[in-house]
């Protein structure tokens, strides 16, 4: 049985650290560009040999360019557009000479999304605060072995007293971490105080 949604369900997904808020238009998610053509090379292989983009002649309407462009994967036979990117050329007597770059990658963003990739910016789901935090955990580094060997030696404390044992032991090595490891571990600490703080902590010399 084909799975219609082969390509969507591996690309819809965002990391937040790849996009910015816009205070324009009433406001709105920008998606990396340089990103987007990461994804897709990860998922179809190097750009000309797995997929690939045609852009054509730019159309110059006023203050703005527009660029059609088409995009195949695959196989250079497999493709679909044009899809039209505009931009600003002119503003007054002011030029802008990245006006077509910018449509062309307007119109690559737009295709790149009909087949999933950063769908959830696209849907909406960014202005859902509770879905960007979670992402952000989601796509979050890895530990390092610092913060991997600190959670694990807590994970040996059984009371308060060892807590306070850990605590002086590793308190000067923990200050000199970057922020986001010392979060790391302060929630590690946290969890760990709360279990021990549990009646029905299994861990504790009581029970």
């Amino acid at each position: 049985m084909t799975d219609n949604l082969r390509i969507w369900s591996q690309v819809e997904k965002t990391n937040p650290s790849h996009t910015k808020k816009v205070n324009q238009r009433g406001g709105f998610t920008a998606i990396s560009a340089a990103y987007q053509i990461k994804r897709a090379t990860e998922v179809f292989g190097p750009i000309g040999e797995g997929w690939g983009y045609d852009a054509w002649s730019p159309i110059f309407q006023d203050a703005l360019v527009i660029v059609p462009v088409t995009l195949w994967h695959g196989d250079r036979a497999n493709t679909f557009g044009p899809m039209y990117g505009g931009a600003e050329w002119k503003n007054g007597t002011r030029l802008d000479s990245d006006g077509p770059k910018k449509a062309t990658t307007d119109a690559l963003t737009k295709l790149l999304s009909q087949l999933g990739f950063n769908a959830d910016v696209f849907e909406g789901r960014f202005d859902d605060s509770k879905y960007v935090a979670e992402l952000t955990e989601e796509f979050a580094a890895p530990p390092s072995v610092v913060v991997q060997t600190a959670t694990t030696s807590l994970s040996m404390c059984l009371d308060e007293a060892d807590l306070k044992e850990w605590s002086a032991a590793n308190g000067e090595m923990i200050g000199e971490l970057p922020e986001t490891e010392k979060n790391g571990i302060r929630k590690a600490y946290k969890a760990r105080q709360d279990a021990i703080k549990s009646s029905t902590n299994p861990f504790s010399k009581a029970a």
